[in-house]
């Protein structure tokens, strides 16, 4: 009896392995963003689209249907997280936020617009935390691309450093 539920985990185990193969990838563990969707992906392509226009409704109607399709588009999480934080529902920026650094725990698009969130919401210490974990994603990725000087070369890292150091030093909230 026991030989039996051996080889049946061993099954499961094997036809669990299996699913994995097949499925898409749920993290990227690169320096930042995931690999950009097929041009097919319409829905995606068009909230980048009314990204770039400043369409943050527009951004949010496209990457909810983005996600519908792929869940596991941290970059789409990110872009509406962006959105909502621009028309001011933090609830739902930091939802998003958070799902794409679940996604991807190395996106540093998320970590910046996190840290700037936490800044407009007057949680400046959140804000330095994360600016010191993109401080090290960064550190990490001009290690291993062998680059001289990570913060010249990691936009996030001085994006983030530039609101976080006018917030500590005039309390500007923008």
């Amino acid at each position: 009896m026991q030989c039996g539920l051996v080889v049946m985990a061993r099954c499961l185990v094997l036809a669990f392995t299996l699913s994995l193969a097949s499925a898409p990838a749920i993290a990227v563990m690169s320096g930042g963003k995931s690999e950009q969707p097929p041009p097919s992906d319409d829905h995606y392509a068009k909230g980048k689209a009314a990204f770039e226009q400043e369409d943050w409704q527009g951004v949010i109607d496209h990457m909810t249907k983005a996600i519908e399709e792929r869940p596991w588009h941290d970059d789409a999480h990110n872009l509406m997280g962006f959105a909502y934080r621009k028309l001011g529902d933090y609830d739902r920026a930091l939802v998003a936020y958070d799902r794409a650094l679940a996604l991807n725990p190395h996106h540093r698009g998320a970590l910046e617009y996190l840290g700037e969130a936490y800044l407009e919401l007057d949680r400046p210490e959140l804000a330095k935390g994360l600016l010191d974990r993109l401080a090290a994603e960064c550190q990490r990725i001009a290690v291993a691309a062998s680059a001289r000087s990570w913060q010249s070369d990691c936009e996030e890292w001085q994006d983030l450093n530039e609101a976080y150091e006018a917030y500590v030093s005039t309390g500007d909230r923008e």
